[in-house]
């Protein structure tokens, strides 16, 4: 009995040529490559977790089994929340030198394939995953509330 093959999945994140964050999926089994324009994101350790969140939409939405993502960023692999997500689908995750991940690193600087939604839903996922810390903004400082006996006054 043949034992069924594990689907590789890469991915990265780089700059396009306007300096702009883009994320690639590169899956080899079907020569599929996707490309997202990432808005308003300015750091590569964010853009880098983009791009593993991207591949495990794109594994859950495929209904695919026994799938690796490969990604050169050794510190977006470790986190926490990657490996429990991760795990919980069966997805296998694993680094890789960056002269492995060649193509995916040279398709994340091609002009995006998909749409701007979706990033927006990406980010969606991102922001459930990690959200903002409400407590370091100092537009969200709490604000002192009057009680009754003081509007009297």
């Amino acid at each position: 009995m043949a034992t069924e093959k594990k689907r590789i999945i890469y991915v990265d994140a780089g700059e396009n040529g306007n300096k702009e964050f883009q994320i690639a999926l590169y899956d080899p089994e079907i020569n599929l490559t996707s490309i997202i324009k990432l808005i308003n994101i300015t750091n590569n350790h964010i853009a880098e977790r983009y791009a593993v969140l991207n591949a495990i939409t794109y594994i859950k939405s495929k209904t695919l089994k026994k799938t690796v993502i490969l990604s050169d960023n050794e510190q977006v692999i470790r986190e926490a929340h990657i490996v429990k997500l991760c795990e919980k689908y069966k997805i296998k995750i694993a680094w890789i030198p960056r002269e492995i991940n060649i193509i995916a690193d040279k398709v994340a600087k091609l002009q995006p394939t998909k749409k701007d939604d979706m990033f927006y839903t990406l980010e969606f996922i991102h922001d459930l995953i990690y959200p903002h810390k409400v407590e370091n903004n100092p537009a969200n400082k709490e604000k002192k509330v009057n009680t009754p006996n003081e509007v009297k006054k």
